[in-house]
């Protein structure tokens, strides 16, 4: 063997060795984010953020937020202020979580407000700094690219030269028998949305932290009887939060007490058994209703694989930064906070990965003339269609439309105190649009209409019924997006899913 075999095959080793010596020498799980931050560690900004990669796309920004609940509606506040040219993608719950709360008095500045007014305030604030918003929510992201490529439900593929994670959390479930078989039925997460149909009736509200505390005075004007059952043997709410209840004769507190099952006639809860762990002994609460309110989990399942997450499914981010493991991608908010989750904090995070977004930017050479040439960048507008959803003033017309056609009927119960209803009124109009031909669409306003709601045992927005031949075939209670709007209608008739716009 010559010295130039020898060279090469000593090379060819070593480069095997380095490469099975990748996972122990770089960090996290090891992910494709994780690789591509230690392969993107070889070369310089320039190299790897290369600004010809622009040319010839569409809808490229400076700075993308996916989430508008606080942390991405001020990271969207300090991308407009710092003169990047900033989109929001809102998301199915625009707002987020604190939209679906009642008074938030830990906010600075308010004695006291309304978590849907707070919200509304800081996106007219955000919307008049010049931020763009896009009433759509993502379906996938590719990472591995730059600019980043995010793909939506309505099929626009927008470029972000950064981009900012503040997807936020949802509510955790129990996950015990009957929770699934009664969701809708007389469980749920939400007193502001589904308060008003507990009126003079018996709920429980189970969890022990601020969340458990808010429901239970949110469900106060209307339940005759609200029962808070915590697991341990005390709340871990706050004192001030806790005193709240003072102030309240028919909410009372059971401690020590695990939830083992969800009963009910099918039609909706009639009570729930519970587990005295002090005792061990198993009994039954006669109920009418079960409102959850025992902590969330981040909305992290798009990024897994793309960014690195914790075991918990949370985003692990750099130390003293917003960063993630992908140059260029930050995170704020629930999505990244296990400890804190309170708005203000996720508000404060939003603002440091905007900061650190801008810096980002300005690190890798973007100016007043890259800017420039994204000066034409815009969105194509959602077309303007003729609402194809019929109203209806009674029991009696609803009833009468559902009788006298053969085809199947979707209806959206929904109320203007919900967000997720006001939401998904667009989607469901554009749906009905879709598939006029196939099928009737009917909206039923439930503070106009309770008695609908009430025959139907609609006891959870926003709401979805699917008559077929006059009877109930179907029943959703989750706010949904347009594309799952359209995937449901799409089964039901017979036909293909919606247009992308």
């Amino acid at each position: 063997m010559n010295k130039r075999s020898i060279f090469l095959t000593s090379s060819l080793i070593c480069l095997g060795i380095s490469i099975l010596a990748i996972p122990q020498c770089m960090p996290g799980d090891h992910s494709i984010g994780s690789l591509y931050q230690w392969f993107s560690g070889w070369f310089s900004p320039q190299q790897r953020f290369d600004f010809k990669n622009l040319e010839n796309k569409k809808n490229v920004f400076p700075i993308v937020i996916i989430g508008s609940g606080p942390a991405g509606l001020t990271a969207g506040l300090y991308g407009a202020r710092a003169k990047k040219k900033t989109l929001i993608i809102e998301g199915t719950k625009p707002g987020g979580l604190l939209t679906e709360t009642s008074y938030v008095e830990n906010w600075p500045g308010h004695k006291a407000i309304l978590g849907k007014d707070l919200m509304a305030g800081i996106r007219e604030q955000v919307e008049r700094l010049g931020a763009s918003f896009i009433d759509d929510s993502v379906e996938k992201i590719d990472f591995s690219q730059w600019p980043f490529v995010i793909t939506t439900d309505d099929g626009k593929i927008i470029y972000a030269l950064a981009v900012v994670i503040a997807t936020g959390a949802s509510p955790s479930l129990l996950n015990i028998p009957g929770e699934k078989e009664y969701w809708g039925k007389g469980v749920t997460t939400c007193a502001i949305c589904d308060a008003p149909f507990y009126n003079d009736k018996e709920v429980v509200v189970i969890g022990g932290g601020d969340s458990a505390v808010a429901e239970a005075i949110q469900l106060a004007a209307y339940a005759k009887k609200i029962t808070i059952l915590v697991r341990k043997d005390k709340m871990r709410a706050a004192g001030a939060s806790q005193d709240l209840l003072t102030g309240y004769k028919h909410i009372s507190v059971v401690y020590n007490v695990e939830p083992k099952e969800i009963v009910g006639d099918e039609k909706h809860v009639t009570g729930i058994k519970l587990l005295n762990n002090k005792t061990q002994e198993t009994f039954h609460m006669p109920i009418d209703g079960v409102f959850l309110a025992i902590g969330h989990k981040p909305n992290t399942a798009l990024f897994k694989g793309a960014v690195e997450l914790d075991k918990n499914g949370y985003i692990v981010l750099k130390p003293h930064s917003m960063a993630t493991s992908v140059p260029g991608v930050f995170a704020a908010g629930d999505v990244e906070d296990h400890r804190y989750r309170q708005a203000i904090v996720s508000a404060g995070d939003g603002s440091c990965a905007a900061l650190d977004a801008d810096a980002f930017l300005n690190e890798i050479g973007f100016n007043a003339e890259v800017a420039a040439r994204l000066q034409d960048t815009q969105l194509v507008a959602a077309r303007i269609m003729q609402s194809m959803v019929k109203h209806v003033a009674s029991l009696s017309e609803f009833e009468e439309e559902i009788a006298k056609t053969a085809k199947p009927v979707f209806v959206d119960f929904y109320a203007d105190y919900c967000p997720s209803c006001m939401q998904m009124l667009p989607h469901f109009n554009a749906v009905a649009q879709q598939f006029k031909d196939y099928a009737l669409f009917i909206s039923v306003d439930v503070t106009a209409l309770p008695d609908i709601a009430n025959k139907y045992h609609v006891n959870k927005i926003p709401c979805i019924l699917i008559f077929k031949d006059g009877s109930i075939a179907a029943r959703y209670t989750t706010a949904m997006s347009k594309k799952e709007l359209c995937e449901i209608a799409a089964e039901y008739v017979g036909q293909t899913p919606c247009d992308k716009e």
